[in-house]
């Protein structure tokens, strides 16, 4: 009932924040009028421009993408018991970063063809990154989770020092990487939708579907292993899910922080700490929360644009330091 409780209000916020999205901007458009251009289609004019062609898709992009950031959290924090956790802790966004930076300096065209030639080598270095975290913290990884935590933050940091680098020998191109890695959606387009579609979509359904063992995985691996679960293949699988859909979302936004720390703890508090059911709250509360994020962004300085990971950290920061003096109080940070 808690549950159907959340998707009874949630839904309706979402489809709520993604008209309001639409409709507000530099340019204000009526909702009656959005309302209308969206069920005749594209018609030419300067309004069936702005909803067709930069805000629709641009606020689908930051609720795909909303959502799959706020199920990486869930799945990092229910695999590794510990309430800081989240997908940008495995060394993902560092490496989507690396990749991008990479992009940026060989070609001039990067962004011009669908997901583009910075998203594509985005991807690649968040997935490269991401096996190479799992083949550094070796085969014990699930049973004892820090040793996979501390091998994503040594590659990140790797992969940051990398960063600095390059920005240090092409000055020319310091402000394309650092805004990149700061998160925007400012390149959102129908392509991009397309891409978070085919990705982001079907490795949600299958961590819902994998919900329930999930729910085992978290009570740790000798538990898991005596309900007749194997842990390390189980959690190797749920992770490279996980890893799959947030690097195909960090390939189109950038690095954007936390989301995934945020959102899984309040759907939990509202929605309860069924996994299956968990994982749906938080992709709508995720989606909610980066339409809105993304919106700010777009209208805090009109008509330019503040990077959108720094509207998501100017949240997630008090939350942690709520979170973690919550959890200091009870007397444990490892959930």
């Amino acid at each position: 009932m808690k549950n159907n409780r959340f998707i009874l209000f949630g839904i309706p916020a979402l489809v709520l924040a993604l008209f309001g999205a639409v409709s507000y901007g530099s340019i204000r458009i009526p909702l009656a009028d959005v309302m209308e251009i969206l069920l005749r289609g594209d018609g030419g004019s300067s309004w069936d421009l702005i909803i067709w062609k930069i805000r629709l898709p641009r606020v689908l992009c930051a609720a795909l993408v909303g959502g799959i950031l706020a199920i990486g959290g869930v799945t990092c924090q229910g695999l590794f018991r510990n309430p800081l956790s989240e997908p940008y802790l495995l060394g993902i966004s560092s490496g989507a970063a690396l990749g991008a930076a990479i992009a940026i300096l060989l070609s001039p065209l990067s962004g011009r063809f669908g997901l583009g030639i910075l998203g594509i080598f985005a991807f690649s270095g968040a997935m490269l990154v991401t096996m190479m975290v799992f083949l550094a913290a070796g085969r014990g990884a699930f049973r004892f989770p820090s040793t996979l935590l501390l091998s994503g933050i040594a590659i990140a940091l790797v992969c940051q020092a990398i960063i600095w680098l390059l920005m240090a020998l092409n000055h020319n191109q310091i402000e394309k990487i650092v805004f990149w890695t700061l998160g925007s959606l400012s390149s959102a387009r129908w392509e991009k939708v397309l891409w978070l579609s085919v990705t982001t979509i079907p490795s949600a359904i299958v961590l819902v579907g994998m919900g329930r063992m999930i729910d085992v995985l978290s009570t740790g691996y000798e538990s898991a292993h005596g309900m007749g679960v194997k842990p390390q293949r189980s959690a190797s699988i749920v992770l490279a899910i996980t890893s799959f859909g947030t690097s195909a979302a960090v390939a189109v936004s950038g690095n954007i922080g936390f989301v995934g720390l945020m959102i899984p703890h309040i759907a939990r508090f509202l929605g309860g700490p069924s996994h299956r059911n968990l994982i749906i709250n938080s992709w709508i509360g995720g989606a909610i929360l980066l339409v809105l994020a993304d919106f700010a962004a777009r209208m805090l300085n009109p008509p330019s644009e503040i990077p959108l990971g720094i509207v998501t950290a100017l949240l997630g920061a008090p939350f942690l330091l709520f979170l973690v003096r919550g959890k200091r109080g009870e007397g444990r940070l490892d959930g």
